[in-house]
């Protein structure tokens, strides 16, 4: 079906004479012939829809080009947009998986100060000093009148025991960092319930 206007110009007359120079245009401005294919084609497609518009057969070509102009753009502004969108929701992945961590941190910690509560208390002692309050075990050595490899071994028994009732209570996976990431649990009476 050929489409005319009062003035006589048809579709197929139009698509005969700027096909060419608009591809031609979109090329230089896309640079990439899939993406140009799909604009001409929007751009015709436009045009033939808008055709009964144009009042004025002289202006037929600043017509043309103002639509192959303004698809473009549109063109630019949706990849923009689609690429913003894209960083937006990587961000956004990102940040929900530090939160998850952290989060999954933190509730584990929680859960370590409540099992550290059943220790003997010279494990809870010597964890509260070296892991919390952060001395050092030559440190806890020299304050608790005990010899550094008894600080040592102190600290490393005290830190297998929560490892163990956290294993027997809840076994968590961790990633490459230590950072936990899943949480398993085991037993209807332990804290991570």
């Amino acid at each position: 079906m050929i489409q005319t206007l009062e003035n006589t110009i048809t579709f197929n007359e139009i698509w005969l004479k700027f096909s060419h120079p608009v591809k031609d245009f979109i090329r230089n401005q896309t640079h990439n012939a899939d993406v140009t294919d799909d604009i001409l084609q929007e751009v015709f497609i436009k045009i033939h829809q808008n055709l009964h518009l144009l009042r004025d057969e002289e202006r037929v070509a600043g017509w043309v080009f103002q639509i192959a102009r303004n698809t473009v753009l549109n063109y630019f502004r949706s990849q923009k947009k689609q690429l913003e969108n894209q960083e937006s929701h990587q961000q956004q992945s990102e940040e929900e998986s530090h939160f998850k961590e952290n989060n999954l941190n933190e509730m584990v910690g929680l859960w370590l100060e409540e099992f550290k509560k059943d220790l003997d208390p010279k494990y809870q002692e010597a964890l509260q000093l070296v892991d919390i309050e952060g001395i050092t075990q030559v440190e806890l050595a020299h304050r608790l009148g005990i010899s550094i490899s008894g600080a040592k071994s102190r600290v490393q028994r005290g830190r297998e025991q929560l490892k163990q009732k956290l294993i027997d209570c809840c076994p968590v996976k961790t990633d490459q960092y230590g950072n936990i990431i899943e949480i398993q649990s085991k037993d209807g009476s332990c804290v991570c319930v």
